[in-house]
């Protein structure tokens, strides 16, 4: 009997250790502070360590934040790649004197021959090697569709979040509303959201898809925090958006104050005891601002050029947080020389390219600088082109072109290009269609649009007073051009899902189209 009482006894001083370390520190009879905050620790000696599990109760931490990345993984001539970043990062996790939390606000997958041609697989285990807690999801991470988002949340180990978002009613399975990550004994809630980016995605991935904006997003947070807060014992809210300010008001890193009434993608009410701190995103912009409730925002900038850092001391015993030294980090700082590559960046490219390297096949010569505008003529002209060696036998084609707009670095500078370059300039899988419209809409969308993006080219003789405003007419553009409904085009037939505006460059370029 005796033994017996003595097992019942040590198993109940086991299940009292396991229930004291799933609740924390908190001794019986706790009361909440004044503003509701519960304490998970205790420190009535003042020695700055919890009475109970003597970890530190002034919790220290930095938060880094990536926006825009757009599968700048290679070095570049014009942004550096991530293998000193790398470096920086795990320097930083080996310095125990504070804990960091490493969160991107979207756009990560698309723009490199690297990132895009895996659909965004290498970049999603380069952000596991690197230690990403969460990644809101942007715009372009639904450039192919929901198709690709799925495999990409199950390679992650993090979690891809999107509060807002709904296909055909219900939150995708690749997303979640929120994550909560453990440092240093604080709980840090991290509310991932995208904003009123709908528009920017092509039409044929729109059916069903759905982002809540205004009033509607602002109650997700506002409950979103909430439940943060009570139920998972959250200290401190971060709201990962990707949507952002653009202007003078947000392009500095001064900290300077601005009213959440500037801010039209942001509902100030959410600095009022929801969230207290908020990366920002989508419009490239470099800057540290405050609103009104002192609640900082901050976007790095896109494109590797800038990471968002901020330090954050929380106070266990009561709740309290300081927020400090908000800053965007340059590329001085985290991809400088001294800095030596971390060697899992090559591993990860010769993983995804073992047998040739797109930064160095060469694909011809390009005997002057081409600006974005003489590369989207040129590939209205390859539309054209193209659209009449498949289709011209079939249809009298008048126009190749559509909305054309090259991205970072926008231009081809002068001598050899590879694939890698075009790609950068291109980076969009729009597939080429052939496209009928009616003389009226091709008139008033095309020949006489007011919007400088739009480049097109015609058949010879063909113009604005030879058409025909009942007739239909039969055109070359993509996907994108074609499935925005306002251009009223009918897609007949598709050239394939592999060959892009990049790939007719790539091809005219082989065969000398700028070489002379």
């Amino acid at each position: 009997m005796k033994k017996f009482l003595n097992r019942i006894a040590l198993l109940a001083s086991a299940a009292l250790i396991l229930c004291t370390a799933l609740v924390g520190c908190a001794r019986k009879g706790t009361e909440p502070t004044p503003d509701g905050y519960t304490p998970r620790h205790t420190d009535d000696d003042f020695d700055g360590l919890c009475d109970d599990c003597g970890i530190k109760v002034d919790a220290e931490l930095t938060f880094l934040a990536v926006n825009d990345l757009h599968g700048k993984f290679m070095d570049g001539g014009n942004q550096p790649g991530v293998d000193e970043f790398t470096t920086y990062l795990k320097d930083l996790y080996a310095d125990t004197a504070r804990e960091e939390i490493l969160l991107s606000s979207g756009d990560m997958w698309q723009g490199t021959v690297e990132s895009s041609s895996t659909k965004g697989a290498l970049m999603t285990e380069w952000m596991n090697e690197a230690g990403f807690v969460s990644m809101t999801l942007g715009n372009h991470e639904f450039d192919w569709g929901p198709d690709v988002l799925t495999p990409n949340s199950e390679l992650a180990k993090f979690p891809i979040l999107g509060i807002n978002v709904t296909y055909n009613g219900k939150m995708p399975g690749y997303c979640k509303p929120s994550v909560v990550v453990e440092k240093a004994g604080a709980k840090i809630g991290i509310i991932g959201a995208i904003g009123d980016c709908l528009s920017s995605i092509s039409g044929e991935f729109q059916s069903g898809l759905k982002f809540a904006t205004g009033s509607a997003l602002t109650a997700l947070v506002k409950a979103e925090a909430t439940r943060l807060r009570e139920e998972e014992g959250c200290d401190f809210i971060v709201y990962s958006l990707h949507d952002g300010g653009s202007g003078t008001k947000f392009s500095s890193s001064s900290g300077a104050s601005v009213k959440s009434s500037d801010m039209a993608w942001y509902d100030g009410s959410l600095s009022d005891g929801y969230v207290d701190l908020v990366f920002e995103a989508h419009t490239h912009k470099q800057y540290v601002v405050k609103d009104e409730y002192g609640v900082y925002h901050l976007q790095g900038g896109g494109e590797n050029k800038g990471v968002s850092s901020v330090d954050v001391r929380i106070d266990l015993t009561t709740g309290k947080s300081t927020v400090s030294s908000p800053r965007v980090l340059g590329t001085s700082t985290y991809a400088k020389s001294s800095l030596a590559d971390d060697p899992s960046v090559n591993t990860l490219f010769t993983k995804y390219f073992p047998d040739s390297d797109p930064y160095e096949t060469i694909l011809g010569n390009n005997i002057e600088r081409r600006y974005d505008s003489d590369i989207e003529d040129t590939v209205a002209k390859l539309y054209l082109e193209k659209g009449t060696e498949v289709w011209g036998s079939q249809y009298d084609i008048v126009l190749g072109g559509g909305f054309l707009k090259t991205r970072s670095p926008y231009d081809l500078n002068a001598g050899q290009l590879t694939y890698a370059d075009v790609f950068s300039v291109l980076p969009f899988d729009n597939a080429i269609v052939l496209g009928s419209i009616k003389g009226s809409d091709l008139k008033r969308r095309f020949l006489e649009s007011t919007n400088d993006d739009y480049h097109i080219f015609t058949k010879s003789g063909f113009s604005a007073d030879s058409i025909n405003s009942t007739k239909t007419y039969y055109i070359v553009t993509d996907t994108y051009t074609a499935y925005y409904s306002s251009n009223r085009i009918t897609e007949v037939k598709r050239l394939d899902n592999k060959t892009y505006a990049r790939d007719l460059l790539a091809t005219f370029i082989s065969e000398g189209g700028w070489a002379l």
